[in-house]
């Protein structure tokens, strides 16, 4: 009896958890609510992708650099880059290391990659869009110096993808904002 009542509190439960989750995917959507990512997101629309591919990535200083710039052309060109580009994507990339962990000898045992890229969109020449992006990865400084080198390019891979997909976000998010403009409020 008592596994009876059980069932049926649990699935009464069930049926308003969906309930509720309904309701609120509903009021999302008549908000104009729409996802960032996503094959429904702001970057997967056809116009957003269009978008993109009108855009120049102008080549970016030292081997992290060209690494970003290369995760830049495989996220943002998902058909190949358009003909006579209207846009160009300027980005300074920054590294900093931060030590965390201190061993009983006042060495680090770990530390946190921190690289940051501040770009530019310009239109015509001019300045459309400025912003930042960060990527913050951790990674493990180990006795051996090879393997400490070779944790710390895993964790510079690692932050350059989080920049390429930030990046590629923003964009998205900016040409969006742009080939849709807002609605007044009421």
């Amino acid at each position: 009896m008592r596994w009876a009542s059980h069932f049926l509190v649990s699935r009464r439960r069930a049926l308003r958890d969906a309930g509720v989750a309904t309701a609120a995917g509903l009021l999302l959507a008549s908000c104009g609510f729409r996802p960032l990512y996503g094959s429904s997101g702001v970057a997967a629309s056809p116009e957003v992708l269009s978008a993109l591919a009108q855009i120049r990535i102008r080549p970016i200083a030292d081997r992290s650099g060209q690494r970003l710039r290369q995760i830049l052309n495989e996220k943002i060109y998902s058909n190949g880059p358009a003909k006579g580009a209207v846009f160009d994507l300027d980005i300074v990339l920054s590294k900093q290391i931060v030590e965390l962990g201190v061993r009983p000898d006042s060495t680090t045992s770990r530390a946190n990659l921190i690289m940051t890229a501040s770009f530019i969109l310009y239109e015509s020449g001019a300045r459309a869009l400025v912003d930042i992006a960060q990527g913050i990865v951790s990674y493990n400084i180990l006795d051996d110096q090879f393997a400490t080198v070779t944790s710390q390019s895993d964790a510079e891979d690692r932050a350059l993808g989080i920049l390429g997909e930030e990046i590629k976000t923003r964009l998205a998010v900016y040409f969006d904002r742009r080939l849709r403009p807002r609605t007044a409020k009421r």
